[in-house]
Formats: C-alpha cells, structure tokens, sequence
C-alpha cells in the first residue's frame, strides 16, 4: 500500500474507524490522509462567530478559520484513536470545501491526489428513497474509486 484515505466526520462510529484504519496503517507502515469536509455557510458562520467575539472582547481575537478547526478536529481525533494502536501512525490532515453531493468526488479526487490506494469511509443506514434522492457518499466513493473501500457502519 502507497498510502489510504480516512473520511473523519462527527459520526458514532468515526473513532472505530480511526482505530481500524491506524491498525492496518501501523502494521504496514502506510500514512493515512485524514480527510475532513465543511460548506461554505460553516466558512461564513465560522467568520461571523469570529467577528462577534472579538467585537464584544473589543479586542482582535487570533482568527482560525473553519477550515483550521476542521483540521484540527480530525488531528485530535486521530491522535485520541491512535492511542489505542500499537505502533506508530503517521498521518496528514486535509480539509475540504464542499456540500453534501458534492464530497464523494472530493473524496476521489484527493485520494488520488494524495496517491492514496485506499479508502476508509463510515455507511449510513439511509432507505432507499433517501439514497436516490440526497445519494450516499459511501455508495458513491464504492462505485468510482479505482481501489479498496473499508465501510464501517454505524
């Protein structure tokens, strides 16, 4: 294995996920990417929640933009599920800019990009209807990612 990407989310099932992933990674001294996703309204949201606290502080408050925390959010977590692995994980944290339909190709692209030859997504549980109407990141990255997919479901 080259490398594998991990999707990192806020899901139950996403520090099992670390663990599997950092397991195999560790074992085959593979790095992992860490692949995490905000929308342009957390972006937004993030700036104007930055602006009040520093207008109520009066005083400049030391700006991390969302796509900082989000980055942020997936190192801790890994470094927390990690604990658990024995062996050492190395791994680098990307963050994404994109909407719901729109992260499986995210997904795809920067595990290519990345050289990435694996993927490690969690699964919904979603009816039918849903998954034709919003689709499903984890059905999308199985059938258009040229490689493995490790699904772990909820």
């Amino acid at each position: 294995m080259q490398s594998s990407l991990v999707v990192v989310d806020s899901t139950d099932s996403n520090e099992r996920l670390l663990v599997e992933a950092g397991q195999i990674a560790a074992g085959t001294d593979t790095p992992l990417v860490l692949l995490t996703r905000i929308t342009e309204d957390e972006i937004v949201e993030n700036a104007e929640t930055l602006q009040a606290m520093s207008d109520a502080a009066n005083t400049p408050l030391e700006s991390n933009s969302a796509r900082e925390v989000a980055t942020r959010f997936a190192s801790q977590a890994a470094d927390e599920a990690f604990e658990s692995v024995d062996g050492t994980v190395e791994y680098d944290a990307v963050t994404v800019v994109a909407e719901e339909g729109e992260f499986a190709d995210e997904v795809i692209r920067v595990a290519a990009e990345r050289g990435c030859d694996h993927v490690y997504v969690a699964g919904r549980q979603r009816s039918p209807t849903g998954k034709a109407l919003f689709g499903d990141t984890a059905q999308r990255v199985v059938l258009n990612f040229d490689g493995p997919v490790t699904i772990l479901t909820e």
